[in-house]
């Protein structure tokens, strides 16, 4: 073998080598990409706490797909009976929620009696969700903190007249909200 044949060679192995390394590097952006994708269009379902003050403070449980796509919840489980802090008798919160498709930003609400709840000295919520979305199931564990929710309920301003009460109320929380 002559001199150019030998570099020849060893171009053609060098190109081969470079081309190799750039199909691979493109299959591994495609898969980096797609998972990105991915985690940018799934589903995201929380659960949280929340509470309104309108004449009288309330709890809420929420329960809400804050992802861009929907999901089907397959498994959900709180520590706590929520039965006993339910006002409804023998109903308790989220009991039909398996199997539930929830669109994004969908959210369902359940009121939990506060004073119950304070009676009870409880403290923590913890809960665990599992739910479908394209052909992938996915797991969470929410801990809600009702010690320190209950503590963020604030004090309104009464006025004279007790129909205005209620407006004055509603429109001091939706202020506070958006704070």
């Amino acid at each position: 073998m002559e001199v150019s044949d030998w570099i020849n060679m060893s171009l053609s192995i060098l190109s081969f080598i470079l081309a190799a390394i750039s199909v691979i590097t493109v299959v591994l952006t495609l898969r980096q990409n797609n998972k990105m994708i991915e985690e940018s269009s799934r589903p995201y379902i929380s659960i949280y706490g929340d509470e309104t003050n309108f004449s009288s403070p309330q709890f809420y449980i929420v329960l809400k797909n804050f992802g861009k796509t929907g999901a089907i919840i397959k498994d959900f489980s709180c520590d706590i009976d929520l039965k006993q802090y339910s006002y409804q008798p023998d109903w308790e919160p989220f009991q039909d929620i398996i199997g539930t498709m929830l669109a994004p930003n969908q959210n369902f609400i359940c009121a939990i009696d506060s004073e119950q709840l304070n009676s009870d000295n409880v403290e923590t919520f913890n809960f665990k969700i599992s739910y479908m979305a394209n052909n992938k199931t996915y797991k969470e564990s929410y801990v809600i903190n009702y010690k320190a929710l209950r503590k963020e309920i604030t004090a309104k301003v009464a006025t004279k007249d007790k129909e205005l009460k209620a407006i004055s109320y509603t429109l001091q929380e939706m202020v506070q909200k958006d704070l």
